[in-house]
């Protein structure tokens, strides 16, 4: 049946028959089947009519509803208005009450408008500003060749002056030095094209490695933010006991396992789910762009590698899923290089949970991720021609799931077969490094020093040469996982997969190497305070400064932080009020 005309129309509203249960309706000079008896609103400009509810009593229903639709932009930016007027309040209220539990707070909010702040930026005065330095850029580009060398020249002379400058008192510093050196000799000598290789991929990414191990290590706001990281990531983990302690009781306290395997899980899922949400893809698309712009590298393989900093050797690649199959074999190399040679993921975090130290942790999985890029293009130089050079060819995958539940639950599946793996390199490492110190502490005692160790410049290192997942174990795991993803380059993977283990291992070792160089070791103030006191000496000034921050004098003297447990402390004090006059002295 047909809406005839003269059908009378009350409101611009009219009511469909219960027997009229097929009805045509007009839409822009069409006539299309409705089956179902409805209300209808009939819109005069395009001739649509508006399928609704029978019941007269939704008629408001109906409008509140078109209306939202035909305001929605409006709504929501008064919705929006509303949460940052209630979050501004909010923030001014936890600032004003207690600004130091509000520091945390403070940072991330300052961070939260500086990303929305350049997105918009971006958004609407990103083409202005482009064309402003466009004149800049071409002015680079005709210049090129003789600000490269100026740049050269300024980069490797600062390098000498600090080496020469920084191990002219730690002259042992130059050994890891060499070891950077060595490294990049023999992967050169093994490559699979010498003459092929890219030295600005190689240099850039070193000096990147270098540049962020400088700023984490040895400077102060580095060494601040990521030990903060590293503590921010302790509490956060530390929810997993709730969950845990519900499943499997006292067990948690005891046994490895107990304790491992919930970490890993709870991890897992937060990742799954920020990758959900496409946080990771945002940040780690923004690492990347920094990573391509310097060294040259592919949008594909860059992405890839940045992504290993924040998920595992797996998971990684699904950023880029949809291009593996068009990309060559330096670029697949370089994907596998990159998990191999970094800890990240549900593996960090069950690892933190064991007593490692959380930001030399993660700061070791930033260093490795430039080093990865730059030493797989050393190992398997680029002799084919990418499809993937520039950013704007590829869009970053977001995973298949279809709602934040379904992304717990995937994560947490996915995480449970990393645990034996896990288990297995941490019994290696602890047995070898037991056997070192005990074959180091012989070796000493033949010569009259039985302490030495080599635990106590090695605990740091070590941690920077194991943050990567170079292991045979992982051979099965990397070709199963990427045979699964793009079975079309199966035999490319497995032809490149060992030497990706063995580059990825020597990243790992370059890693520990740039933190030999960089780490400072403690100065151990009781075996400084144990030799003749001298007001000459730099570290006896810098101890006892130590000492008298950590004493109080309120008639009687007592020591607080590390000094309380050290023998003999009294005196070291006494001796120090001898040399320098201090009001705690008095």
């Amino acid at each position: 049946m047909f809406i005839r005309a003269g059908k009378k129309f009350s409101d611009s509203f009219f009511t469909a028959d219960k027997e009229d249960l097929q009805l045509t309706t007009i839409s822009c000079g069409k006539e299309q089947g409705v089956d179902n008896p409805a209300f209808f609103k009939v819109d005069f400009t395009c001739a649509r009519l508006f399928i609704v509810d029978h019941s007269k009593a939704c008629i408001p229903i109906t409008a509140t509803e078109i209306f939202c639709k035909t305001h929605s932009k409006i709504i929501k930016y008064i919705a929006l208005g509303i949460l940052a007027a209630g979050y501004l309040a909010y923030f001014i209220a936890a600032v004003y009450l207690d600004f130091q539990r509000a520091i945390a707070l403070v940072v991330l909010t300052c961070l939260g408008v500086f990303i929305i702040v350049c997105e918009l930026v971006n958004k609407y005065k990103g083409d202005s500003i482009r064309r402003f330095f466009k004149p800049a850029q071409r002015c680079f580009k005709s210049n090129t060749r003789w600000i490269k060398w100026v740049f050269i020249v300024i980069v490797v002379g600062l390098l000498v002056a600090w080496l020469a400058i920084d191990t002219r008192k730690r002259p042992e510093q130059l050994i890891p030095f060499g070891g950077v050196c060595l490294f990049v000799i023999a992967i050169f000598l093994f490559s699979a094209h010498r003459t092929a290789v890219s030295w600005r991929t190689v240099f850039w990414g070193l000096g990147l490695q270098f540049a962020i191990g400088l700023f984490i290590i040895r400077t102060e706001p580095g060494l601040l933010a990521f030990e903060w990281l590293g503590k921010q990531v302790q509490i956060f983990l530390d929810y997993t006991k709730a969950g845990s302690s519900f499943v499997f009781g006292d067990l948690i306290e005891n046994i490895f396992a107990f304790q491992a395997l919930p970490i890993v899980v709870f991890f897992s899922s937060v990742m799954s789910v920020l990758y959900y949400l496409g946080v990771m893809q945002w940040v780690i698309t923004k690492i990347s762009w920094a990573m391509q712009v310097t060294m040259g590298t592919s949008s594909t393989e860059t992405l890839s590698v940045a992504g290993n900093i924040f998920v595992g050797q797996t998971e990684a690649p699904l950023l880029i899923r949809p291009y593996l199959k068009d990309m060559t074999k330096s670029e697949i190399h370089a994907v596998m290089t990159g998990g191999f040679a970094t800890i990240a993921g549900s593996v960090m975090g069950a690892f933190i949970s064991f007593g490692i130290d959380a930001s030399s942790l993660i700061s070791a999985s930033v260093m490795a991720a430039p080093c990865a890029l730059a030493i797989s293009k050393l190992s398997y130089p680029e002799t084919e021609k990418s499809k993937f050079t520039s950013k704007n060819q590829i869009k970053v995958d977001s995973g298949g799931e279809q709602n934040v539940l379904e992304a717990v639950s995937g994560g947490a599946s996915a995480s449970i077969g990393l645990v034996a793996n896990i288990a297995a390199n941490l019994i290696a490492f602890l047995a070898i490094l037991d056997f070192i110190n005990a074959t180091l502490k012989w070796m000493g005692g033949m010569v009259g020093y039985p302490e030495v160790t080599f635990e106590v410049r090695s605990e740091i290192i070590c941690t920077y040469a194991l943050c990567g997942f170079a292991n045979f174990s992982s051979l099965g795991i990397v070709i199963g996982g990427l045979s699964s993803i793009c079975p079309q380059k199966k035999s490319d993977i497995s032809t490149l997969v060992l030497r990706a283990l063995f580059t990825g291992t020597c990243v790992s070792l370059i890693n520990a190497c740039i933190a030999g160089i960089l780490f400072v070791p403690p100065l151990d103030c009781v075996d400084v305070f144990q030799n003749v006191f001298n007001t000459t000496t730099s570290n006896i000034e810098t101890c006892c400064n130590d000492l008298f921050e950590s004493t109080i004098n309120n008639g009687t003297i007592y020591f607080e932080g590390s000094w309380s447990g050290v023998k003999n402390a009294t005196i070291y004090f006494a001796n120090c009020c001898g040399l320098f006059e201090e009001s705690v002295c008095m």
